[in-house]
């Protein structure tokens, strides 16, 4: 992961640039099934919760991430439950869509042209990076149940529409990534107008996710140069969000790429955490990561001692 520092632009005319590549687009990474009627019904006010428990119901991967995740360790102290409806009550909507848009497109995107875009490990990053980030809410006491995970999860989900969308010029630009040493969003912005930051922004802001955490979502590179107020929520949601990706992408990185970047340990450092609380907090989150894998049907890690 690196420090991205965004030279001035025009937001409107990049937000445009995104939207002609939408729209251009013969293939993008969308919800379907229950993640497409959980959207629907979030934008009906009159949408009822036995409304959402029957549509999630019709799903049993959901319904055991739902479930899961209502009797998870940040709901310590609360009774555990098998009951749907107050699973989807305690978790919240929002959770729940999460889930359902993860569990959509890993079932909907195995096979991709885009030979450099490791499939499996982008879920399995995004899953770690929700984890650590759920974890790391705990600390944070601002933070809003489900906001963290569902930010770790989707916040990298640009990168898998470049892949599905334009996978031969997004081959070109990671190979590039690589072989250059360069930051992939400095590349992404090159090639095609914006980075992947830019674009999941926009892509979660049409799937119903609230504006302030697209707007996360668009800063997480460089939190500092998003006029975010220091110390304000979309500000240490910016933070946690970096310090996290970063975590998460050193842990499943091949042997050759390993190395973190030094700006985890500025954010760590900035988030006021030292070695032994980042060395505690991903401990934790593997042993959970590795759950979480399983129910989902992704391979477990495949890098030694992961």
């Amino acid at each position: 992961m690196n420090q991205t520092t965004r030279p001035p632009r025009n937001h409107e005319h990049t937000r445009g640039q995104i939207r002609r590549f939408i729209l251009d687009a013969e293939s993008l990474p969308s919800p379907k099934g229950a993640a497409l009627r959980l959207i629907e019904l979030a934008r009906d006010p009159n949408a009822s919760i036995d409304e959402t428990v029957r549509v999630i119901q019709t799903d049993p991967a959901l319904t055991g991430f739902v479930v899961r995740a209502a009797n998870a360790a940040r709901f310590g102290g609360i009774e555990r439950t098998l009951d749907l409806k107050r699973a989807v009550v305690r978790v919240g909507m929002q959770m729940v869509r999460a889930h359902a848009l993860a569990i959509s497109m890993i079932r909907d995107n195995k096979k991709l042209g885009c030979k450099h875009f490791d499939y499996i490990r982008f879920w399995t990053e995004s899953l770690y990076t929700a984890v650590l980030m759920d974890n790391l809410a705990k600390r944070y006491r601002e933070f809003r149940p489900g906001e963290a995970f569902v930010l770790g999860l989707l916040a990298g989900v640009g990168r898998l529409a470049f892949a599905t969308a334009a996978p031969d010029d997004y081959d070109v630009v990671l190979a590039r990534a690589t072989s250059r040493g360069v930051p992939l969003e400095l590349l992404e912005q090159e090639a095609f107008g914006f980075d992947h930051h830019e674009l999941s922004s926009v892509l979660l802001a049409d799937w119903g996710v609230p504006t302030e955490l697209a707007d996360v979502v668009y800063w997480q590179c460089d939190p500092e140069g998003g006029g975010l107020l220091p110390d304000s929520r979309p500000y240490r949601l910016a933070g946690v969000l970096q310090l996290a990706a970063g975590l998460s992408a050193e842990a499943v990185a091949p042997p050759e790429e390993e190395g973190a970047s030094g700006i985890v340990y500025l954010r760590a450092a900035l988030l006021e955490l030292d070695d032994e609380d980042i060395a505690e907090l991903t401990a934790d989150a593997m042993v959970e990561l590795r759950d979480w894998l399983q129910m989902i049907g992704l391979p477990p890690l495949r890098k030694p001692g992961g």
